[in-house]
């Protein structure tokens, strides 16, 4: 796996190698948000890739570029479901052992799709104890870490999206991309930046989980305390290897409520008639809540997953917390 932040090359090789695992996802378009917004909007369906988001790129890229030896080891991740999943789907497909660490509050989506993969769920009972607990297990079984954004190879592997972006869109002004460890949007900042887009590349968080945002606007890393959002894939915090990217590449990082992200989940799904996570519906929210800078542009937003537990909907819970 690489030991150092992805060039253009490595995302190109990360292409290559997971070709015949990873989809290439459509982008799509709405009247009614372009008409109610004043911009061109161009939805990049990652909640239509294998295992239900982009996850499986990053995934498939580090299981797939493990060496015989480290096959032989089996893997380990945390996640908030959807890296687990993918994971899961990886190294099924190679053959490999995977151990998967996730807090029993997970989502039931989310951890069918592990199950679906037969990966080896661990559960710890607070989303606080999931670090500590994935060390144990590491340490323990002698695994190789496949972690969910601090890992190079799965930052490549997220990078395809920003390929697929230039291949499918002959310009676009803006690129909205949602934060929550910080590998997809460093993958794709590195793609885009390397095929010498001109794009702004706009991050965006949930206000209760703002982590990214609060260093960004600082220049350096802060100490942070687990918070809670109804983006669940969204509340790790931004990574050591991550962050400097960001502050690297990314033009600015923009931020919704929960109220807003839950109800543009509920218009995406009424309006576009997909099924999408309040983790991604956060990048159409965001874009509402500062549409005035983005007026008249052509905007990408990236739908990053679609595992949604369907009994029990995000505008369904409101007010009974």
């Amino acid at each position: 796996m690489l030991s150092q932040p992805p060039t253009l090359q490595d995302i190109q090789n990360a292409q290559s190698l997971t070709d015949s695992i990873v989809r290439k996802t459509p982008i799509i378009t709405s009247n009614y948000f372009n008409e109610l917004l004043g911009m061109e909007l161009f939805f990049k369906c990652e909640n239509f890739q294998k295992t239900g988001s982009f996850k499986i790129r990053g995934a498939s890229n580090a299981v797939f570029s493990l060496t015989d030896e480290e096959a032989k080891q089996g893997v380990a991740c945390q996640s908030s479901g959807n890296h687990g999943g993918a994971v899961a789907c990886a190294a099924s497909l190679k053959g490999v052992h995977a151990d998967v660490v996730m807090a029993k509050s997970v989502s039931k989506a989310k951890i069918h799709n592990v199950k679906t993969y037969n990966g080896n769920m661990i559960f710890c009972d607070k989303m606080s104890e999931r670090d500590g607990l994935f060390q144990e297990v590491l340490k323990k079984y002698n695994r190789v870490s496949i972690h969910p954004y601090d890992n190079y190879s799965v930052i490549a592997g997220q990078g395809t999206i920003g390929l697929e972006l230039c291949d499918q869109l002959d310009s676009f002004d803006a690129v909205v991309v949602p934060i929550g460890g910080g590998g997809l949007i460093s993958g794709i900042s590195i793609a885009l930046k390397g095929l010498g887009s001109q794009a702004t590349i706009i991050g965006t968080e949930p206000k209760n989980v703002d982590d990214t945002y609060l260093m960004f606007q600082a220049n350096k890393r802060i100490p942070m305390e687990h918070r809670e959002s109804v983006a669940d894939g969204l509340m790790g915090i931004v990574g050591e290897c991550t962050l400097p990217i960001i502050q690297k590449n990314v033009d600015d990082i923009i931020l919704a409520t929960e109220e807003e992200i839950i109800e543009t989940t509920r218009l995406i799904w009424e309006q576009m008639k997909i099924i999408v996570e309040p983790s991604c519906a956060l990048t159409l929210a965001s874009v509402i809540a500062n549409k005035e800078r983005f007026k008249g542009q052509k905007v990408v937003l990236i739908l990053s997953g679609g595992n949604v537990d369907l009994v029990e909907l995000p505008w369904q819970k409101v007010g009974k917390d």
